[in-house]
């Protein structure tokens, strides 16, 4: 299809052509396209096909709003082919097709309507039930659309992690203003705008902002005056995914051709936002309104003003906006016979576009609509009918151009909770309350005039400078009172559906599931008329779109239904993400990103072999032994010394810091002797252990503990959350970073730090799960607490960050006459396997309880004014019967170890392996199982499956715990 000629609004350019396929056939289109673009423009009308009765699909918006437009580009499935860019080489294919998107052979599924009613995959194939299995293949075969391509190789995908104090989300007249409004005080501001450029729907408007000034001209204004400013930082193409608590905002770039990255999630963090994102247009519903040809009147008026594209050589427009007229207008200057204009309105039309209409000699029916396309695979003809049905006329037409009226996209808001009510004015669900530091602003408040539209973005800008202690009391004021003394929301259209229009069997309320006015008509006959449990019943708003076409729609079709006013039936939950995003993009560019302790280095020297761990990378091994034998028995017999960094250490502190920890951990904290170590742990509220660690006391109302290293930088935010509510004075400090620590173990762990201190070690002045303060070597102040992990006499030492290495260093020359030697990750976790003791992560799950892992000494039944987190969960579940336990067990055979995860089985699975390996110190293998509680029994043995065994099952039995020195006697010594 040839382009039009140049104008001021066009966005492609004509010198920069880009090949690309099209279900194998050469297509070409220009830098600035988008995909759909470049294929409307290429003469491809049928885009895809619907997902249930796969009706034929065309371009009906450019935004992405629903389903109509997803296709395969390079062998990814669901990519929305109007907001992705064109680029060099592209193959593009259309998907849920059995053919080709014009000869679909599931086609026929469009005859048999009749027999998919609202919620048939709910009432159906249940009887006789033992069929089930068969339909419920089949549907599994028949949903979903797309296919996953397993061999499909990605791009680069990037992550973007930014602070600011302002953050605005749409880049239209609005937020522009409200973005050049808070950055003139100096704050660091980001804007994020869904489209490639800024501008809004001024864009591709040509009508006079100020007399001798276009619409796109003003657009370009303020665009230039935003790119200029340093301190404003823009991301186009970033559709915004959502708005979380304390204003946290996630968005997705996509990428363009000369970026470095397919696609970007980006992660603001920002004192205040402002919401700016505008509207979208409201569905008019009629018979066939889904057919190809039909769109919507953004979409028409940017294919010809943004694209240079005419729609088609003819068309009729149904519309309720004024916006309709305007392009009706435009797009008759471009070259396309325009038949009529109808506009449901019966007044409130703008006198001047009337007149263009009239001018051009367009037939203008004011109270009239589209009541049925014409036509098969396109459009050949609209019926037109008066509101009241009383008349008719049928019109031939290439492009029916339909639309209700507008709807604001409030989905951030919604996400916020903030809370909407129906406005009868603007016939919007506008926000009545709004979260803190959160503002609205421009057209989804109702504004319609230019003047009314960045004043209201800029007092919106004002209002969040205002949150960041920015001067801007009087620059607020006169722009609330220019605001008040301009032209306010403009009245809304709030047609749904009328005697003329909207009715037949397929008039479509969601395009994504082929929800039709007839199966919300039925799901209220069974009860379900409220928007939740209609969407639910009928999936309308379920697919791709999450409810952007339909949600405005739904709501007002119920309360028609329902014979009740729409004020209180609001629209469904918004549900992130608010835009389809690839789990690539979350997935991020694939860097090793993680945190060395202060003794990587002197380890990596040593010759240490680092495995990831969380957040951390570790030393595993000091040699190629992976079983790590020689590392085991120097800590069995000599002395070994282990990097402990990475544990959680904090200091709690205040006149209320005991509350705190009565709330968290399930122990008696009211009882942490001084100079002792307590051992602690915490639930979740389920009951589940999340976490264990020591406490110490140093002082009054001043307390010191360790956790996982799994749970060290999440400690804050629980502590935070659970004493949300309460007005406790005290202070958590996380020292996991200013704290290095390490841990000294062996039979001649005491005699080695004796050559370091002058402090007496003995075991009288310091036992078994004590804690000292002592001096190494004269000069290094060190935390010590005396504990038994790994099962041997120990000492934790901790000290500042910065002097970790001199200690480690200390100890490995004072350690050498003790035939002293690192150890790793791997040993510790067999050390601590002859124990029996626990490893969170890998012998818990959800399923089971403090209590299920024989862990109950640790809860202290007599607090319960303190409200312990999981403490209600471990009273009601402490009497349950049949629950899994956590037990040790040994094998029949020493030599064969269980793989881990694999499954204790009899006549059906009874557990799962969750610990096991060899210890040399015991000759024979050794581990840790969740079994049913009947098998929990000493003495009861154990069928374990493994896969590569041929059926052959391994034998063990379930023993007593610890394995190794069950009297605890080395820990003591």
């Amino acid at each position: 299809m040839k382009r039009l000629p140049p104008s001021p609004t066009r966005r492609i350019d004509p010198e920069r052509p880009i090949a690309f396929t099209y279900s194998g056939r050469a297509f070409s289109g220009f830098a600035g396209d988008s995909v759909a673009s470049a294929l409307y423009a290429g003469g491809v009308r049928i885009f895809s096909r619907s997902i249930k009765y796969h009706r034929p699909r065309g371009l009906y918006s450019l935004d992405g709003e629903c389903s109509n437009c997803l296709v395969e580009i390079d062998g990814q499935p669901n990519l929305r082919a109007e907001t992705t860019p064109l680029k060099q080489g592209m193959a593009v294919k259309p998907q849920n097709v059995l053919g080709s998107a014009e000869w679909d052979l599931w086609g026929l599924m469009d005859k048999l309507d009749w027999a998919m009613p609202a919620g048939f995959y709910y009432r159906a194939f249940h009887k006789p039930y033992d069929m089930w299995p068969f339909f419920l293949n089949r549907i599994r075969q028949a949903a979903g659309i797309g296919k996953l391509n397993p061999n499909w190789q990605g791009g680069s995908y990037d992550h973007l992690l930014l602070n600011a104090e302002v953050c605005v989300l749409g880049g239209g007249p609005a937020g522009l203003s409200a973005a050049l409004a808070a950055s003139a005080y100096g704050l660091r501001v980001v804007l994020l705008e869904a489209r490639p450029w800024l501008g809004g729907f001024y864009d591709w408007r040509t009508r006079e902002y100020v007399p001798g000034q276009p619409l796109n001209r003003r657009a370009a204004e303020l665009t230039s005056e935003a790119d200029g400013l340093e301190n404003l930082r823009i991301f186009r193409n970033a559709p915004v995914s959502g708005l979380w608590g304390d204003n946290l905002v996630t968005a997705c770039q996509i990428g363009r051709a000369e970026d470095a990255f397919e696609e970007r999630y980006i992660e603001v963090r920002a004192k205040s936002v402002v919401v700016a994102t505008g509207c979208i247009e409201r569905p008019l519903i009629f018979e066939n309104n889904d057919r190809p040809g039909v769109m919507q009147v953004g979409c028409a008026h940017r294919l010809g003003m943004t694209y240079g594209i005419l729609p088609g050589k003819s068309a009729v427009f149904s519309v309720g906006h004024d916006l309709g007229l305007e392009a009706a207008a435009d797009i008759a200057d471009l070259g396309m016979k325009i038949h009529a204009v109808a506009d449901h309105r019966m007044d409130g039309h703008e006198p001047t576009l009337v007149d263009a209409l009239s001018e051009r000699g367009i037939p203008f029916l004011a109270g009239w609509a589209a009541s049925r396309s014409e036509g098969d695979k396109g459009v050949t003809g609209v019926v037109l009918s008066s509101l009241d049905g009383i008349e008719r006329k049928r019109v031939g037409c290439q492009i029916l151009v339909a639309s209700a009226g507008m709807t604001p996209v409030t989905g951030p808001l919604a996400m916020t909770q903030a809370k909407l009510k129906y406005d009868r004015h603007t016939n919007f669900f506008l926000p009545e309350r709004l979260p803190p530091r959160a503002h609205a602003a421009g057209r989804l408040l109702g504004y319609r005039d230019p003047t009314a539209i960045e004043t209201s973005g800029r007092l919106a800008g004002l209002a969040a400078a205002l949150d960041c202690d920015a001067p801007a009391q009087q620059a607020h004021r006169e722009s609330a009172e220019a605001l008040a003394r301009g032209r306010g929301p403009a009245r809304g259209s709030r047609l749904p559906v009328a005697p003329g229009i909207g009715a037949g069997n397929k008039s479509f309320v969601c395009f994504d599931e082929d929800a039709t006015v007839k199966h919300i008509a039925q799901a209220c006959q069974h009860g379900f008329d409220l928007p939740e449990l209609a969407k639910r019943f009928t999936a309308t708003g379920t697919g791709p779109g999450q409810g952007a076409i339909p949600g405005h729609n739904l709501s007002l079709l119920l309360s028609l239904f329902r014979g009740e006013e729409v004020d209180e039936i609001l629209p469904t939950t918004v549900r992130p993400p608010l835009v389809p995003t690839l789990m690539a993009t979350y997935a991020g560019p694939g860097h090793q990103i993680f945190k060395c302790t202060p003794l990587h280095e002197v380890q990596a020297e040593a010759g240490a072999i680092f495995r990831r761990v969380g957040v951390w990378k570790r030393a595993r091994y000091f040699s190629e032994d992976l079983s790590s034998r020689e590392e085991i028995g120097a800590v069995h017999e000599n002395v070994g010394l282990i990097d402990v960094s990475t544990l959680g250490k904090f200091r709690l502190f205040g006149p209320d810091a005991l509350q705190a920890l009565e709330r968290i951990f399930v122990g008696d904290m009211r009882r942490i002797p001084q100079d002792r170590v307590k051992y602690v742990a915490m639930c979740n509220d389920d009951g589940c252990l999340i976490d264990d660690g020591v406490i110490v006391r140093l002082g009054e109302e001043d307390y010191y503990f360790t956790t996982t290293t799994g749970r060290a930088g999440q400690t804050l935010e629980w502590f935070r959350y659970h004493a949300r509510y309460e007005k406790w004075n005290y202070h958590l400090v996380n020292l996991t970073d200013a704290y290095g620590a390490v841990n000294l173990a062996g039979p001649k762990a005491r005699a080695l730090l004796d050559k370091l201190t002058d402090a007496d070690l003995s075991n009288e002045a310091f036992p078994y799960l004590g804690f000292r303060e002592i001096t190494l070597e004269g000069r290094v102040k060190a935390r010590v607490m005396r504990l038994g992990f790994v099962g041997e006499l120990s000492y934790e030492i901790h000290v500042p960050a910065s002097v970790t290495r001199f200690v480690w260093d200390l100890l490995l020359e004072a350690g050498q006459e003790f035939d002293l030697k690192p150890f790793g990750l791997e040993a510790q976790n067999v050390l601590r396997l002859e124990k029996g003791h626990t490893l969170i992560g890998q012998d818990t799950e959800i399923r089971v309880t403090l209590l299920d892992l024989g862990l109950g000494f640790l809860w202290h039944r007599e607090k319960r004014e303190a409200r312990t987190v999981g403490a209600p969960a471990l009273r009601f579940t402490e009497h349950q019967k049949n629950r899994l336990k956590l037990v040790g067990f040994r094998m029949e055979d020493p030599e064969e170890t269980p793989g881990e995860g694999a499954i204790v089985v009899d006549e059906s699975i009874r557990g799962h392996i969750t610990s096991s390996r060899f210890s040399a110190a015991l000759g024979q293998s050794i581990g840790l199982a969740l079994v049913d509680e009947p098998l929990a029994v000493v003495g009861t043995e154990l069928s374990i499956f493994q896969e590569g065994l041929k059926g052959r099952h391994l034998k063990s039995k379930v023993v007593d715990r610890p394995f190794y020195d069950p009297e605890g006697k080395r820990l003591r010594m």
